[in-house]
């Protein structure tokens, strides 16, 4: 009896080393997009930024949740990706708490606050219907600028602070509806590649664990060293 209780918590630690490297490398992941892309289509002023990007995290929550089946730890995915955001003020010489980083930020951990919330509450369905992914990714990407737009209006952040209640809601519904859109189309093609993925990843993890901690590693480093490549280069 011995014997196996310590070859479960054996287990037990091993299963909660390989989450909590997963959601590194998958929040690392979703930072380099913010870094690179997001920072790109920032610089041309693209009006649906946060749509493109924002469906690009569904589709790596989305994945996560299918490889790992933990769908309530997604939230720290955007603890991880935030992360990212201190590091361009580090290279830039800014306030780490300026707007540059907090109001960025402040949408990402939203948008993990939303997906999470919504995920978790649909797992069962999520896994089994296509509807309710489809319900899912609506849901989500409404709730984050629900969520986002009486944050923005209190904080001030952008030009949020002079918009009135009509206005507020406008931009809510007009922006909310570009990352619904854009968010359930990625992640159907997350949920899509994590199920193909999967049986190989975790096939991978378990047969050569040095080669999957190394190769980990190795695209948890491409990652933040890519991101601050990005900001140095102006992104």
């Amino acid at each position: 009896m011995q014997v196996f209780n310590k070859l479960k918590t054996v287990s037990q630690s091993g299963d909660i080393l390989r989450v909590v490297i997963g959601i590194l490398v998958f929040g690392s992941i979703w930072g380099l997009v913010e870094a690179t892309l997001g920072g790109a289509l920032h610089l041309v002023h693209f009006a649906y930024k946060g749509a493109i990007t924002g469906g690009i995290a569904m589709a790596i929550m989305a994945t996560f949740v299918v490889m790992y089946r933990r769908p309530k730890l997604v939230f720290w995915l955007g603890v991880i990706a935030v992360l990212f955001k201190p590091l361009s003020a580090v290279i830039y010489v800014q306030p780490i708490f300026g707007p540059s980083v907090v109001n960025p930020a402040s949408a990402i951990l939203l948008e993990a606050l939303a997906f999470t919330l919504v995920v978790s509450l649909l797992f069962k369905g999520f896994e089994s219907s296509i509807k309710m992914r489809i319900g899912a990714g609506v849901a989500a990407g409404y709730l984050s600028f629900i969520l986002f737009g009486p944050l923005a209006s209190a904080a001030g952040m952008g030009n949020w602070a002079s918009l009135g209640l009509a206005e507020t809601l406008s931009k809510v519904f007009a922006e909310g509806t570009a990352l619904a859109i854009a968010g359930t189309c990625l992640l159907l093609l997350g949920y899509l590649v994590g199920t193909k993925i999967r049986p190989n990843f975790w096939q991978f993890m378990t047969v050569k664990p040095r080669a999957f901690y190394a190769s980990t590693i190795a695209i948890t480093a491409f990652c933040w060293i890519g991101a601050a490549v990005a900001f140095a280069s102006g992104l």
